[in-house]
């Protein structure tokens, strides 16, 4: 049986079901997916949790900087072969900034994804951002960050406002971020610096099949 989820997720939810193995369009649902049926490929929906390795924000990083991040668990086929190892780096590239300069418009982030890399070898990778989970900063309580990161204290621990689709993103970012691929995270509003320091966790979602061999 398929279930089916917005596109525009936040993060803290556990995601099963079964996957399509096309490209996912950046709108609309996603259909969730299984693991793999052998180490061969990640199949599209595959979700996958990551850390960053680095900071990204508005003042410390510009469009078309690179970026790795690191996978936490393994990702093991129903076969029992071990597809992904933890460890594996996912590499990406800024791809869109925009600083938060009036009251109520959200300061945001735009990054993609291009490579995964494990064991000396690495690979063509397609995935967005479903869902981050931002760490609280030195001296920040957790509503302090909630509230910088412009998110109720309805939403609990889930710091990242991740935006997806066309229309969307025109709305909450303003279309500032350009048509560049990549998934904007929204985070702050009124003159506030977008950040995602290093070892946020991310929730990455395949759009595509990966082929490992």
């Amino acid at each position: 049986m398929r279930k089916a989820i917005p596109a525009a997720l936040v993060a803290g939810l556990v995601l099963a079901g079964c996957a399509r193995q096309t490209e996912l369009e950046s709108g609309g649902d996603v259909e969730l997916a299984v693991s793999p049926a052998d180490a061969s490929s990640l199949p599209t929906g595959m979700l996958i949790d990551v850390r960053l390795d680095k900071e990204i924000g508005t003042k410390v990083s510009n469009v078309g900087d690179e970026f790795t991040a690191t996978v936490q668990s393994a990702i093991v086929a129903q076969n029992g072969e071990t597809v992904v190892p933890a460890g594996a780096k996912v590499h990406g590239k800024v791809t869109g900034l925009d600083n938060s300069d009036h009251v109520g418009e959200p300061a945001a982030i735009k990054i993609d994804f291009d490579e995964l890399s494990f064991d000396g070898k690495e690979h063509d990778f397609n995935a967005r951002v479903t869902a981050t989970n931002l760490q609280t900063r030195g001296g920040d309580t957790q509503s302090e960050t909630l509230k910088k990161a412009g998110v109720g204290a309805a939403a609990g621990a889930v710091l990242g406002a991740v935006l997806s689709g066309g229309d969307l993103d025109k709305i909450l970012v303003g279309g500032a971020l350009g048509a560049a691929a990549g998934t904007a995270i929204s985070l702050g509003t009124g003159d506030q610096e977008a950040v995602l320091p290093a070892g946020t966790a991310m929730k990455l979602q395949t759009t595509r099949v990966i082929a490992l061999r």
